[in-house]
C-alpha cells in the first residue's frame, strides 16, 4: 500500500513540476523569442544587412513617392467643401447602396486613385468628425480602402506578369469585389442608422450645447 502511495506522489509532484515548467515557459516566451532573434541577427549579420539596406531602398524608391503625395493631397482635401459637395451629390446613391452617408463616395474614390491605406485614413477621420457612426464606419472599409493601380497594374501586371491587360483585369476584379461586400454587409447589417447632427457648410457637424 506505501509502496503504491509513494508512486501517485511521485507522478504527482511530476506532474507538478511539468505544470510550472510551462507556466514558465508561457511566461517567458517572448522573451526567448527576442533573445533567439537578437543571436540571429548576429550569426548571419552580412546577409540581414544586404536585406534590411534592400528593404530601406525598396520604401524610399517606391512607397513613399507613391504614397506620401496621396496623404498630402487628401488631408489638404479635407479642408475644403469637397467632402461635403460630394457628399450632397452621392447621398442618393450611397445611403440606398451601402448605407453609408454620401461622403463615403470622397473616401470610396481617393481609396481607389491612392491604394492602401488611404481609404482607411480617411474613414477613420469621418468617424472622429462625426460625419458617419463606428458601425457605418466599419462597413465602409469594406470597399474605400482598396488597392491602387499603381500597384495592381505596373508591379503585378506588369512585373509580375508581363502583361498590363492583366493588371487591369485584376483592377477590375479588385473594384468589383469591394463594391460587392459593401452591398451585401448593407443588407445583412442588424443595427439601424443612426440619425446624423447636422452639417456645417465645410461638412464639420455642428454641436448643439446642452441646455
Amino acid at each position: 500500500m506505501s509502496v503504491c502511495a509513494e508512486l501517485y506522489k511521485n507522478a504527482k509532484d511530476e506532474k507538478k513540476k511539468f505544470k510550472m515548467l510551462t507556466i514558465s515557459l508561457r511566461q517567458n516566451l517572448l522573451t526567448i523569442l527576442l533573445c533567439t532573434f537578437a543571436a540571429c541577427l548576429v550569426l548571419f549579420s552580412k546577409t540581414n544587412l544586404v536585406a534590411a539596406k534592400n528593404g530601406l531602398t525598396l520604401w524610399a524608391t517606391a512607397v513613399v513617392p507613391s504614397l506620401f503625395p496621396f496623404f498630402v493631397a487628401t488631408e489638404l482635401l479635407s479642408y475644403t467643401n469637397v467632402v461635403s459637395s460630394l457628399g450632397r451629390i452621392f447621398s442618393k446613391m450611397m445611403r440606398p447602396v451601402f448605407g453609408v452617408p454620401g461622403e463615403a463616395a470622397f473616401a470610396f474614390l481617393m481609396g481607389l486613385i491612392s491604394g492602401y491605406p488611404v481609404g482607411a485614413k480617411i474613414t477613420t477621420q469621418f468617424i472622429e468628425q462625426g460625419i458617419c457612426t463606428k458601425e457605418e464606419g466599419e462597413r465602409m472599409l469594406a470597399f474605400t480602402n482598396n488597392s491602387g493601380p499603381l500597384f495592381i497594374i505596373g508591379t503585378v501586371g506588369i512585373t509580375l506578369f508581363g502583361n498590363s491587360t492583366i493588371g487591369i483585369l485584376l483592377l477590375v476584379t479588385h473594384i468589383l469585389a469591394g463594391i460587392t461586400v459593401g452591398v451585401v454587409l448593407n443588407l445583412f447589417s442588424k443595427k439601424k442608422v443612426k440619425p446624423h447632427c447636422p452639417r456645417a457648410p465645410n461638412g464639420r457637424p455642428h454641436i448643439r450645447p446642452d441646455i
